[in-house]
C-alpha cells in the first residue's frame, strides 16, 4: 500500500513496486490519509508505504506489518520499528531496501547481474586500474574515429561489475543503435524535457529510463544533433548535479563529443578525463593543439586530471558483444 500526497511520484513509486513484487504482494495507492485508513481498516496490509509530510497519528495504530516513511534526508535511521525510504533514488534500489527490511535478500540488480556473469562473489580491481575511480569521469579526444565510445562503453562495463555505473553519450552524432537496444526507448533529450519541468520523481524518472549492457545502465543518445546543440551548460550542469544527488550512482561516464555547450566547463566538472588517441603524425598534431588551447584559455586543471589512452583502430563491435570480446588492448 502507497500513500503520499506527491501525486506524479507516487504514480511513478506505484507502477515500479508493482513490476518489481509481482506475485508477491498487491499494491494499492491512496493520495489522502482517510481512505487508506478505510481500506486498510478492513483487511491487513504487509507493506504501507507513507510519506513522511503525514503525521505519525495517521498510521501509527493500523494493522500493516511493515511501515516504510518517504523522506527527503539521505540516511535517515530506524525509529520506532519504522524504516526510511530516501525518496529520491531508483526505484531498484527502494526495492531493494524494502527487501531487506522485510529479512530477505538485499538485491542490487546492477551487482547480481555480473556475479551471475563472472560466478565470483566480487572481482577486485588491480591497484591504477579504472575500476577504482568514483564520481563523474569525462572521456574526450580531439582525435575522431579512433573507438572513443567503444573504450568509454568497455571501461563502464568493467567498473560496473564493483559499483553502479551510468554512461551518458553526448556526441552529436553518436551511433547509439549500434552499440545499444534502442527499441522505443526514450532518450537523453526527454530526460532533458523532464529537467525543465517541476518534478519531484527524478530518481525513478531516470530509473525508468535506463536500459542496462554488461552490468551499466545507459540513456540512449539524442538522435537529432541539433537538438543536442540547443542544451545549455546551464542544463548540463543541472542534469549532472540531479544525477549526483537524486541517483545511486557511484560512477558516471560522459562520452563527449564537440558539440556540446560548455565542453570545457564539463570537462572541469569531472574528477577524472580520459583522452585516447591514435600514434600517427595527425593525430598527435590534434592533440597537441587541443592541448595547447586547455593552456592558452588557463584550464590546465583539465590536462591535471586527463590520462591519455592510445588505442589501436579495429572495427566496431557488433551489438551485444561482451566488453571483454574486442580491443582489450584498449583497456
Amino acid at each position: 500500500m502507497i500513500c503520499d500526497i506527491q501525486t506524479e511520484y507516487a504514480d511513478c513509486l506505484f507502477k515500479a513496486l508493482t513490476e518489481r513484487f509481482a506475485g508477491e504482494y498487491q499494491f494499492h495507492l491512496f493520495q489522502g490519509a482517510e481512505k487508506m485508513r478505510e481500506f486498510i481498516s478492513l483487511s491487513r496490509a504487509g507493506i504501507l508505504v507513507i510519506g513522511e509530510e503525514f503525521e505519525t497519528g495517521v498510521y501509527e495504530d493500523l494493522p500493516a506489518e511493515k511501515v516504510f516513511i518517504l523522506t527527503e534526508k539521505r540516511g535517515k535511521e530506524k525509529e520506532d520499528g519504522r524504516a526510511f525510504l530516501f525518496r529520491y533514488q531508483s526505484a531498484d534500489v527502494i526495492a531493494g531496501d524494502i527487501r531487506a527490511e522485510l529479512g530477505k535478500e538485499t538485491i542490487n540488480p546492477v551487482r547480481s547481474a555480473a556475479k551471475k556473469k563472472s560466478g565470483k562473489n566480487r572481482i577486485r580491481a588491480e591497484p591504477g586500474t579504472e575500476a577504482q575511480v568514483r564520481g563523474l569521469i569525462g572521456v574526450y579526444s580531439p582525435v575522431h574515429r579512433i573507438g572513443k565510445t567503444r573504450f568509454a562503453i568497455r571501461m563502464g562495463q568493467r567498473m560496473a561489475r564493483q559499483a553502479p555505473v551510468l554512461y551518458l553519450n553526448l556526441e552529436g552524432y553518436s551511433g547509439g543503435s549500434l552499440y545499444f537496444d534502442s527499441a522505443e526507448r526514450q532518450d537523453l533529450g526527454d530526460l532533458i524535457y523532464c529537467l525543465k519541468q517541476e518534478r519531484t520523481d527524478y530518481g525513478l524518472k531516470i530509473s525508468s529510463m535506463t536500459g542496462q549492457t554488461g552490468g551499466m545502465d545507459y540513456i540512449m543518445p539524442m538522435k537529432n544533433e541539433l537538438d543536442l546543440r540547443a542544451v545549455t551548460c546551464e542544463e548540463w550542469m543541472s542534469l549532472l548535479d540531479l544525477i549526483t544527488e537524486k541517483c545511486v550512482y557511484e560512477t558516471v561516464i560522459l562520452d563527449l563529443g564537440d558539440c556540446i555547450d560548455g565542453l570545457y566547463d564539463i570537462l572541469r566538472r569531472c574528477d577524472k578525463i580520459y583522452t585516447p588517441y591514435i600514434g600517427d603524425d595527425a593525430s598527435l598534431a590534434k592533440l597537441e593543439q587541443y592541448e595547447a588551447n586547455l593552456r592558452l584559455s588557463g584550464n590546465e586543471e583539465i590536462l591535471r586530471r586527463t590520462v591519455k589512452r592510445p588505442m589501436q583502430r579495429k572495427k566496431a563491435p557488433e551489438r551485444g558483444n561482451s566488453p571483454d570480446d574486442e580491443d582489450r588492448a584498449a583497456l
